[in-house]
């Protein structure tokens, strides 16, 4: 089998496109969550819902925490770039400080303490939220093989016992190598 340059560009292009998708769905994720906690504190305040705030929630990266903002966003993409696997302790952790980040800037507009209050709040169990998703997904992508891989486990188990009968010689696995 040959390895063709073009299969192995395309694959490359496609991997790096997956991570700069990846990192911007972290980020709208993190504006998103943030727009919605913020439109619970205004609520909580008595000004009502902005729905309208959660349609243009990345627009909440543009306050005065823009600067360091852009330092985490450069360290980020470095991170998502230069990292093989994407991870989702990476992913979470870039959506969360973007929550936080959209949320320092803008719930100063919110009136009094108490929709500051509820707003920040909000966005910690809106956060939880999110990790026990992902945490989920992840359990789901470890365990989805695991059917298969028992069946295949047991397949050349018997595949070993025919060489033995056939051959008269030993094979070993390397499931059987791990129970001496």
């Amino acid at each position: 089998m040959k390895i063709d340059f073009g299969d192995v560009f395309a694959s490359g292009i496609g991997w790096l496109v997956k991570q700069l998708l990846l990192f911007l769905l972290a980020i709208w994720t993190g504006c998103t969550t943030a727009a919605v906690a913020l439109s619970i504190g205004s609520f909580a305040c008595g000004q009502g819902v902005d729905f309208g705030l959660i349609l243009v929630s990345p627009l909440l990266l543009l306050s005065l925490w823009l600067i360091p903002n852009l330092c985490f966003l450069a360290a980020a993409i470095y991170w998502f770039i230069r990292n093989e696997t994407s991870s989702y302790t990476a992913w979470a952790v870039l959506a969360t400080v973007e929550t936080f980040i959209c949320l320092a800037g803008w719930a100063k507009d919110l009136d009094d303490g108490l929709g500051i209050g509820v707003a920040w709040g909000s966005s910690l169990v809106l956060l939880g939220m999110m990790g026990t998703g992902l945490w989920f997904i992840r359990q789901w992508h470890l365990n989805r093989w695991a059917g298969e891989m028992a069946m295949l486990k047991s397949e050349n188990a018997m595949r070993r016992s025919e060489l033995k009968d056939l051959h008269g010689t030993e094979s070993v696995g390397q499931d059987e190598w791990e129970r001496d």
